[in-house]
């Protein structure tokens, strides 16, 4: 690009067009995948709807049944959380890092109470010691997750606040 070379009025029409371009495209596939992890979400919570009543009716281990159900509600409460952040982002054009973790903790959780389920079949076992380290590697994690959450709310400056997050 040569430095003696001066933008004109034309020039300024084609950049601004050109951003206005790519922040259609950018909302299009942001729409596309919050509808796509919509329409995943129903799926999913159909299924395990469906999955909880049938092995119920089939007589299987309640317990069992709800520790599967429990943590297929919070894979659809992930798929939720980050549809809520894509919402945000196409409404205030910011992007925030607290969904993010909230989603982070979330999964973390799930895991945990997975581990929790599998760890009776474990017990006495060599992989026993390995789930138990899981365990507490995401029990530090939540924490930490938790913690930089409360430290983000906490902080005036850190970043952008939207509309859609809570005061």
């Amino acid at each position: 690009m040569r430095k003696d070379r001066k933008d004109g009025p034309q020039d300024a029409q084609l950049r601004e067009k050109t951003s206005d371009f790519f922040g259609y495209a950018e909302d299009f596939f942001y729409v596309a995948v919050a509808g796509a992890l919509g329409i995943i979400g129903v799926l999913y919570l159909g299924y395990t709807i469906y999955d909880f009543v049938t092995h119920i009716a089939d007589g299987a281990d309640i317990s069992i049944l709800v520790i599967d159900l429990l943590g297929s509600l919070l894979l659809v409460f992930i798929f939720t959380e980050i549809i809520h952040t894509i919402r945000a982002v196409i409404d205030e054009k910011i992007l925030v890092a607290e969904p993010f973790l909230i989603v982070g903790i979330v999964a973390a959780i799930r895991r945990m109470v997975v581990l929790n389920a599998e760890a009776q079949d474990l017990l006495g076992k060599p992989t026993f010691t390995d789930a138990m380290l899981e365990l507490g590697v995401l029990a530090g994690m939540v924490l930490l997750l938790g913690l930089t959450v409360f430290l983000l709310r906490r902080t005036t400056a850190s970043e952008p606040v939207g509309e859609h997050e809570p005061d």
